[in-house]
């Protein structure tokens, strides 16, 4: 590769060091504002309810409240923010539930009491979207009279951004209502970073607000996994304004594209391929036709399940983010045995990949993304 400097990416459990390019460019999530304590930014939005009355005046007319967490695919968030949730909730009978959309069960966060299956014989239909999506939900989460949904506000390669209502659906959805929502991420406004015009996300809402009357409690947080703001109130007028303010912290102008580009993140972005295909977009966003994208996540959970990622999340959730000639090479824990079935190809280090791919494709820099997940690229041509 010639002259090289060493950078580090996010890669999975811990960072790591690799060698790239001298005149490779680092792209890099804004600078935003300190993270601060969790107790003040949810203290903060709960003072401060955007479309909704106050959590205290809306628990003085219910009867039981349903509590909607995120898994571990979302860090920390069920960990951090139920201590500071629940003893406000003191009196109300409450049940509290891990939305896991289809994601294979995980153990519960503490202060959770039952964890979603979508494939659950004891879900309820309630109705269909206007798109024709099936909407079902668990008993728990109907037989509440407020469900409160806890979350992130975060970029998503084609709900636009994570939080708000996703946290009912598909987080505690259904799993042949989840199937049809997810065929829309090939529609042409189901993409990073986008709200207006997003068909999936109109009909994740749609299919939400189905479940009876909800409000979302939402943190930002910024790159170093500190919180930074957060919002409570109705699923979509709070989501909004918590999105306005997640655009400083993840938006970045691009001003070409580039033949080779390295991204990568941190865990649970990296925790397997399933997760680490959302790197793909904003990759995408930045790669030149007939270029590459080099993959470093160390899939330390495993590659599979494979038809599932090749069809739904590559084929029909980011492929069209990428130009139409164009490669990805995954770099990994794994051995080429584990790949060759994926729609990756494969390669032992980084540096490997890179070399590869520079004297195979169109000439030019190299872009390096670290933290991939936490971008959302905004090209100007």
């Amino acid at each position: 590769m010639g002259s090289t400097r060493e950078v580090t990416i996010g890669w999975g459990d811990a960072p790591r060091a690799v060698q790239v390019p001298s005149d490779a460019a680092v792209l890099l999530p804004p600078v935003g504002p300190p993270g601060r304590a969790w107790s003040t930014v949810v203290a903060e939005a709960l003072a401060d309810p955007l479309g909704s009355r106050p959590l205290s005046a809306r628990l003085q007319t219910v009867r039981r409240v349903c509590v909607i967490v995120p898994d571990e695919t979302r860090k920390d968030v069920a960990r951090r923010v139920l201590p500071l949730l629940l003893p406000l909730l003191d009196g109300v009978p409450t049940t509290v539930g891990v939305a896991t959309g289809k994601h294979p069960p995980y153990s519960p966060p503490p202060g959770t009491d039952w964890v979603h299956d979508a494939r659950s014989p004891s879900l309820r239909v309630v109705g269909e979207t206007a798109r024709g999506t099936e909407v079902a939900y668990p008993p728990a989460v109907l037989d509440a009279d407020l469900r409160i949904v806890v979350g992130e506000i975060r970029p998503h390669y084609f709900a636009g951004w994570a939080g708000g209502a996703k946290g009912i659906f598909p987080g505690v959805a259904g799993e042949p209502g989840i199937w049809h929502n997810h065929r829309l991420k090939a529609a042409p406004g189901a993409r990073l970073g986008r709200l207006a015009g997003n068909p999936c996300r109109a009909d994740m809402e749609e299919a939400a607000a189905l479940a009876g009357p909800s409000v979302i409690l939402n943190v930002v947080r910024g790159a170093d996994g500190s919180p930074v703001t957060a919002v409570f109130g109705d699923p979509v007028v709070a989501h909004r304004v918590g999105v306005e303010r997640a655009r400083a912290l993840f938006e970045v102008p691009l001003q070409r594209r580039y033949p080779v580009v390295l991204v990568s993140d941190r865990a649970p972005v990296t925790m397997n391929l399933y997760q680490a295909c959302k790197l793909l977009p904003p990759a995408g966003a930045a790669l030149a036709d007939g270029g590459t994208v080099v993959l470093a996540a160390q899939c330390g959970a495993g590659i599979g399940p494979v038809a599932v990622i090749n069809e739904a999340i590559y084929r029909l959730g980011s492929v069209h983010s990428l130009p139409p000639r164009h490669r990805v090479v995954l770099v990994s824990d794994h051995g080429p045995d584990a790949v060759a079935p994926t729609f990756a190809e494969w390669a032992p280090t980084v540096e490997a990949a890179l070399a590869d791919a520079r004297a195979t494709g169109p000439a030019g820099p190299l872009l390096v993304m670290p933290y991939g997940g936490e971008l959302v690229p905004r090209r100007r041509e």
